[in-house]
């Protein structure tokens, strides 16, 4: 009897010391995707029902903070995956405060004609027009400019976020007329994720 109430209790203690690992590994990633928006936290999964109508991405929408979205799911079943993220999303957050990208400062404005502009601080930086594939990606064409810019769109609870890939990223930045040059490291910590995009979310 005394053997089997220690294996009982030797099982309980090992049980109780796994429960005591997840439950550490679940605050590091609460703490990792806290204050994050509902699409650049664990939910940052590109989905088809997420795509905005031709009619639904009409308006002007004002940049709001950067965003971290994955192709699926598969990169985000670890609290690994979580932490990179966060630590990109951090570093595309200081990256665009320096090429002074700051919530409330830059906006852009999709026409029912096809045609978009670009304002930041209240003027006109770039302008061009767009097309919108039968998969929901926008192109942007930036008058003056060789290189458009393809973007993968989402709309969800009022916000629509931009993402795209780490070649596409230096693209937009530039035909925007941001300075690409302190750009290198976002982008080498993107290509060490698959599937990661990254990109900027908006508000109305």
């Amino acid at each position: 009897m005394k053997k089997i109430i220690a294996v009982i209790v030797c099982t309980m203690m090992s049980f109780g010391a796994a429960n005591a690992q997840l439950s550490g590994l679940l605050d590091k990633v609460t703490s990792a995707t806290s204050g994050n928006s509902t699409l650049s936290a664990l939910t940052g999964i590109i989905s088809s029902k997420l795509i905005p109508t031709s009619t639904q991405i009409l308006g002007t929408w004002t940049y709001q903070e950067p965003a971290v979205m994955f192709t699926s799911d598969n990169a985000l079943k670890n609290a690994a995956s979580s932490l990179a993220m966060k630590s990109v999303e951090t570093k595309l957050q200081s990256y665009l405060t320096k090429v002074g990208i700051t919530k409330g400062n830059m906006s852009v404005t999709f026409n029912e004609d096809k045609t978009f502009t670009v304002n930041r601080k209240g003027k006109k930086v770039t302008s061009g027009t767009y097309t919108i594939d039968s998969n929901g990606d926008v192109t942007l064409k930036f008058k003056g400019r060789k290189n458009p810019s393809k973007v993968t769109p989402q709309l969800d609870n009022g916000s629509l976020v931009v993402v795209m890939d780490a070649t596409k990223l230096k693209i937009f930045m530039q035909n925007i007329g941001a300075n690409v040059s302190q750009l290198s490291t976002v982008v080498s910590l993107m290509k060490s994720m698959d599937g990661m995009k990254l990109g900027v979310r908006l508000q109305k």
